[in-house]
């Protein structure tokens, strides 16, 4: 067996000379004493890497045996030091004992590898044959500490290229560990995997903790299940229950080339053959097929995005590099692998020879790829031995690429350019053919990669050069996706999709005006989700919907939560109607009314309504959100909406009564309140209502289940409460608020005419006449509507007090600032100066200029009428009418885009934008000082027109 002086057969020309040389003098004569080809390729490594030089410096004494013996015979005594290091006595000689091993390896290899004693991948094999003893040594002596007799029961895969035989020179390793804790001898699970974890985190810290003589490896776990939420050990049953669940495709990948390599390793053999079915399908579907055809587009920029790069190319991520290569085997691997299974290999040169002999790819493909993996994989080394770093990209400055070029044995920087290009270039051309028959037109953005745990940085420069500035936290967020953390990505269907959908949505996402807020928008949509199948596949077959939905998203959260309720909210989107004019306010009750009698039945009849009221309601929020409908008309469509929904869902209540209960001998309307009545709806408005029915004393019901007036119509009341109001299958339509109606709560649900006129003649308080002032009838049509709207307007004209009406109104919007205080200045309606004072103001007047006529109920055209009668001043008109028109602009706008009052700290760039326009303004800040001015200039009006907000006795 020859020694590793007799193996060389090549050596490095020397970069830096001077270095070379200052090695030689601190061998102090040992390395006259070493043979030629020792002598030359010592040479060469100490003038371009300092890592090795300081490694061999270290080692001088042992250098001219290290040379003199069989280089696999050296490797194994290192090995065995590794596996054995638990007999040092104590921790720190542990450890000491194991970095003195490592660093023995790191030497050894480097040389054999240089001098091409071996090859390369010989070099892979010998790294992780260390990798498995330190980890195997370790555990040893992690075991020894912990209360476990021995390791049986846990079991440490070794993942990726080091499951593989493939580890690089400075590479981490990536394990997953599994414990049973029926072979571990504990019945209690918990107390099994307290002492797993225990075991792991001492392995891994005597793996990676840096001492005074350096690390072993770095350790990543982040390929076990669910990584974010997982302990550092999972038992065997709870890992077999997420790969049937949730397993993906990369993880498939990943376990082609996991082994055991440390602890119970019958165990592990065990796993993997139940885990078999989940990475080696027999009959792999299209969704699955297409899911790895998805992350291949993902991984790959545009075809014809420019020239591969040489300085600062990354030969194992970039374009044409190593990662492509593994990439083209295991898919195919992964495709063909379940009915072949010669096919199944863990090593990547393997894995192109299989592929060649099963005839899935040509020779040729197989000769080109093998040859570019194993220089790829030589300049890799060369890069990671100048400094024991772990990267993989060519150095920028010119002096650096020199030093790698005659490290990795080039004539000369050219010769090696020329040499990497050539290869990345073949490479990359056998990757653009890979599916190329089945593939969709590239992505025109750049690398995409979401796969696996860590961040790609290439992905990180697309998403940066797409305009993100959150790009680690956009990539981390739309990995999670992918491992099935949100209902709509559980399954694997839906997992399939999004990948499709992953690099169109970022696309669109990028033409907004702040992406970041934009994909976080997109992302609670998606946490909202009940299940993603089909949203996903109805935006991937309407591709140009996503500008719009995104839009929508952005400046209103609200709406973002609607879509994720009610998917019929997001087709509404694809007919590309939803930007038009909308109906007419009078249409709407006809259409509501047709689609309430066409259902078969009245629990259909119910969610008809709540269907289209919804989609109505949808197109002006939406409209109104982003600017396309004026708060005014919106108002007016929203109010019209309501009314037209609560005529027809009266009409089928009746009807429903009348099915059970026969007709009675009466008449029977309903009476809106609030901004129902003033008809000033907003999107999220509640509807308040009162109930009024005339019958005689003595009537019943007429059919087979008959009832008296007074039951009848509280039923009535009843029924049509809950069609209004109940959550069915299409979510709940409106909240209904019937605290106005006589005696609030302790009063009757239905009100008969006569305890109506009685109630507000003698008993009803100014606050409840108030209240009158915007009550209008809103149905049914006919002498009992007619009655009630004499009776409101008499009740509204009735002669008040001149002395306590001031002191009343004041007294009551006192009481409602202490139970509901304004929350700021964007608060409109509640803060002191805002909308409830203006509404107050209106009500005032109203009943004190009774005997003058009726006013308008709308706010708005009150303020008019109180002037032209000479109630207001026209300049304090002109003041609460501008305000008024400010208020309400802020709140339509701000209830379409949040659901509630605007707060500026928790909103987005784009949704600021557009409250600063309702306001008139150019910012945020310059808005809110408006609101500030119009608010206090209402607050003066109110104390100079009513009087001082003071409480009073009842």
């Amino acid at each position: 067996m020859k020694s590793l002086a007799e193996s060389i057969v090549s050596a490095p020309a020397v970069y830096n000379a001077e270095a070379a040389a200052q090695f030689i003098e601190s061998l102090d004569g040992g390395f006259a004493a070493l043979p030629e080809p020792a002598r030359a390729l010592l040479k060469g490594v100490a003038g371009a890497s300092p890592y090795l030089r300081r490694l061999a410096l270290g080692r001088k004494d042992g250098l001219a045996a290290m040379f003199a013996a069989p280089p696999h015979e050296t490797l194994k005594d290192i090995l065995a030091r590794a596996e054995s290091v638990a007999e040092a006595d104590g921790m720190d000689a542990q450890m000491k004992a194991l970095r003195e091993a490592k660093q023995d390896a790191a030497l050894l290899i480097a040389l054999a590898d240089i001098g091409g004693a071996w090859s390369v991948m010989e070099t892979t094999e010998a790294l992780s044959r260390f990798a498995d003893a330190a980890l195997k040594g370790a555990l040893a002596c992690a075991i020894a500490r912990s209360p476990l007799e021995t390791s049986l029961g846990l079991v440490f895969f070794a993942m990726g290229k080091h499951g593989a035989y493939e580890l690089n020179y400075s590479s981490d390793i990536d394990l997953v560990v599994l414990f049973d804790p029926s072979r571990m001898g504990h019945e209690d699970r918990h107390e099994a995997q307290k002492h797993a974890v225990a075991v792991t985190r001492d392995v891994v810290n005597m793996m990676q903790m840096q001492t005074a003589d350096g690390y072993v490896f770095r350790t990543d776990l982040r390929l076990r299940p669910d990584p974010g939420v997982t302990a550092l050990a999972i038992s065997v049953t709870s890992a077999e229950s997420y790969y049937e669940a949730f397993g993906q495709n990369w993880e498939r990948m990943a376990f082609i080339k996991a082994r055991p390599a440390a602890g119970d390793i019958a165990l592990g053999e065990n796993f993997l053959k139940t885990l078999r079915p989940f990475i080696w399908r027999k009959f792999f579907d299209y969704a699955a097929i297409e899911d790895v055809h998805a992350v291949k587009r993902q991984m790959h920029s545009a075809k014809g995005g420019g020239d591969i790069a040489f300085e600062g190319h990354d030969v194992k991520l970039g374009r044409g590099g190593i990662r492509e290569i593994e990439f083209y085997a295991q898919t195919q691997q992964l495709i063909l692998g379940g009915k072949t299974p010669a096919l199944r290999m863990r090593a990547t040169l393997d894995a192109l020879e299989a592929l060649a002999e099963a005839e899935a790819i040509t020779e040729a493909a197989r000769d080109e790829l093998s040859e570019a993996y194993r220089y790829l994989r030589h300049v890799e080394h060369r890069l990671q031995m100048v400094n024991d770093e772990q990267t993989h990209r060519i150095p920028r400055e010119a002096e650096d690429i020199k030093r790698v070029a005659l490290f990795a044995g080039a004539e000369n920087a050219e010769a090696f350019r020329k040499k990497l290009l050539a290869t990345l270039e073949r490479v990359s051309a056998h990757y653009d053919g890979l599916f190329e028959a089945d593939e969709t037109p590239e992505s025109r953005l750049g690398p995409l990669v979401f796969t696996g745990v860590e961040l790609h940085p290439a992905t990180l420069e697309t998403l940066e050069k797409l305009g993100f500035k959150r790009a680690p936290d956009v990539s981390a967020a739309i990995m999670r996706w992918h491992k099935g953390t949100l209902r709509a990505t559980r399954t694997e269907r839906a997992r399939t999709l999004l990948t499709k959908l992953v690099p169109p949505l970022l696309e669109a996402l990028s033409k907004a005006g702040d992406p970041d807020e934009a994909f976080f928008a997109f992302e609670d949509f998606l946490a909202r989700l009940p299940a993603g199948v089909q949203v996903f596949s109805l935006l991937l077959n309407n591709l140009d919907v996503f500008d719009t939905l995104i839009r929508i998203m952005t400046i209103s959260p609200y709406l973002g939560r609607q879509f994720s309720k009610h998917l019929n909210l997001v087709e509404r989107l694809l007919d590309n109607r939803w930007s038009e004019p909308p109906p007419l306010p009078e249409s709407y009750e006809h259409a509501c009314k047709t689609v309430v009698e066409a259902a078969p039945d009245y629990e259909a009849a119910l969610n008809a309504a709540r269907r289209w009221a919804g989609e109505q309601n949808f197109q002006i929020t939406a409209q109104l959100a982003v600017g396309i409908l004026s708060p005014e008309d919106a108002s007016r469509h929203f109010t019209a909406i309501a009314d037209a929904s609560i005529r027809a869902l009266l009409a089928a209540a009746l009807a429903e009564m009348e099915a059970q209960h026969g007709a009675v001998d009466g008449d029977f309307v309903t009476v809106g309140l609030g901004r129902l009545g003033a008809g000033e709806m907003t999107a999220t408005s509640d509807i308040d209502l009162m109930f009024i029915y005339d019958a005689p004393q003595d009537a019943q019901s007429d059919g087979a289940r008959p009832l008296g007036a007074v039951d009848y119509f509280t039923r009535l009341v009843r029924r049509a409460v809950t069609a209004l109001s109940a959550a069915t299958e299409e979510g709940a339509l409106y909240e209904v608020d019937m605290q106005l109606r006589p005696s609030g709560k302790a009063g009757p649900a239905a009100v008969s005419l006569a305890a109506f006129r009685r109630y507000y003649a003698e008993e009803a308080w100014t606050w409840e006449a108030m209240a009158m002032v915007k009550a209008r009838v809103i149905g049914p049509a006919g002498k009992l509507a007619d009655a009630v709207s004499a009776e409101i307007d008499a009740i509204v004209a009735r002669a008040r007090d001149p002395e306590t009406l001031p002191g009343d109104v004041a007294a009551m919007r006192a009481r409602l600032d202490e139970a509901k205080p304004g929350a700021g200045p964007w608060d409109v309606k509640n803060i002191v100066g805002g909308l409830t004072d203006i509404a107050f103001i209106c009500q005032y007047l109203a009943l004190r200029a009774g005997a003058k006529g009726r006013a308008p109920r709308s706010v708005a055209k009150a303020l008019v009428w109180f002037a032209k009668e000479g109630e207001l001043a026209q300049e304090e008109a002109e003041t609460l009418i501008s305000a008024h028109r400010l208020f309400e602009a802020v709140l339509q706008v701000s209830r379409a885009a949040t659901g509630g009052v605007f707060t500026p700290e928790k909103a987005g760039e784009a949704l600021c934008v557009r409250m600063a326009s309702v306001c008139g303004e150019q910012t945020i800040d310059a808005a809110e000082r408006n609101l500030l001015r119009h608010e206090a200039q209402t607050a003066a009006l109110f104390t100079k027109i009513v009087g001082e907000r003071r409480a009073r006795q009842k």
